[in-house]
């Protein structure tokens, strides 16, 4: 089931030159963002796709953590904290990140949407300060 508050917000990234899409998979609504920038080094590449998973009770939910296309290679080696539940969509792995956000900063809805969402999970290769920095 895909929430109609995210595929609203969706559309409108959309609108603005985004690269992601809204799907159900198996009753799971999920936003895939494809090519995410990410620095190379020390990640072996420069972009990645990432996916994220939407409660069906999005309008009352908080969004936390992401999916990340695996394999991806970190500083020559696997990243530990890409060690979360993996998932095969469409043929195609990823494994979960448990990357909150940081203590005292829940995500909320009305300040927070997907698009501020992404950033917070793009931060993750970028090194920035959340609860399960490495």
């Amino acid at each position: 089931m895909i929430p109609q508050a995210a595929a609203d917000e969706v559309a409108a990234l959309k609108r603005r030159g985004a690269r992601v899409d809204i799907f159900d998979e198996n009753q799971q609504c999920y936003i895939k963002a494809d090519a995410v920038e990410i620095p190379s080094p020390p990640w072996a590449a420069t972009a990645t796709d990432i996916m994220i998973a939407i409660p069906a009770t999005y309008e009352n939910a908080e969004l936390d953590g992401f999916y990340v296309a695996v394999p991806l290679g970190w500083n020559g080696a696997a990243h530990p904290r890409i060690n979360g539940t993996a998932i095969t969509i469409n043929g195609r792995q990823w494994q979960g990140i448990s990357w909150h956000y940081p203590d005292g900063r829940k995500w909320m809805r009305g300040a927070d949407n997907i698009d501020s969402h992404l950033t917070h999970c793009r931060g993750f290769f970028l090194h920035r300060g959340a609860t399960n920095g490495y």
